[in-house]
C-alpha cells in the first residue's frame, strides 16, 4: 500500500495552522479568478477556522492532552467556543469578546450549516424536496471581507492577551 504524502513531525502548531490557512485562501482566491465561487467559500470558511486555531495555539500549549482533545473537532463554530474558553478566566470579558466576534466578524452565521450547505444539497420539508445554495462572486466576497476582518481582530485580541 502506497501511502500519500510524508509527515513532517516536530512542528509548531500554531504557525502550521496559520500558514495552512494562508494557502485554504490562496486556493480560494484561485478557485473564484475561475468563478468557482462554492469551492472557493469552502476554502475560506476552512481557511477562518485554521486562522483561530492558530490564535488558539499561540495561547495554550498545544501538546497538553485537554488542548490537544479540544482540537478534535474541526469546524469554525468548535474553534470560536474553543477560543472563547481560553481567552479569558473573566466572564464578562468572554462574553464580550464572543458578541463581538459573532455580530462584528463573523455576522451572526451558523457556520456548521454553512459549510454542510456549501457541499451538499438539503432536504426541507416544508417543501417537500432538496436545494441547493446558489453562490455567487457577492458571496465570496462577503467571506473573504469576514476572513480579513478575522484576522484582524485576532491579531488585535493578541495584543490584549
Amino acid at each position: 500500500m502506497q501511502h500519500i504524502g510524508k509527515f513532517k513531525h516536530n512542528i509548531s502548531v500554531a504557525s502550521e495552522y496559520a500558514a495552512l490557512s494562508k494557502e485554504d485562501e490562496a486556493a480560494a482566491n484561485i478557485l473564484a479568478t475561475q468563478k468557482h465561487y462554492r469551492q472557493a467559500c469552502i476554502l475560506l470558511v476552512q481557511a477562518m477556522e485554521k486562522a483561530i486555531r492558530a490564535k488558539i495555539f499561540t495561547l495554550v500549549n498545544p501538546n497538553l492532552d485537554y488542548f490537544r482533545e479540544k482540537n478534535k473537532h474541526h469546524s469554525l463554530d468548535a474553534a470560536v467556543e474553543f477560543l472563547i474558553e481560553i481567552v479569558s478566566t473573566d466572564s464578562v470579558i468572554k462574553g464580550q469578546i464572543l458578541a463581538q466576534l459573532n455580530t462584528h466578524v463573523l455576522e451572526n452565521t451558523k457556520y456548521n450549516h454553512l459549510h454542510n450547505n456549501l457541499r451538499y444539497p438539503s432536504y426541507f420539508k416544508r417543501y417537500d424536496s432538496y436545494s441547493l445554495l446558489e453562490i455567487q462572486r457577492e458571496d465570496f466576497d462577503r467571506l473573504r471581507n469576514r476572513l480579513i476582518s478575522l484576522r484582524k481582530f485576532l491579531d488585535e485580541l493578541g495584543r490584549l492577551s
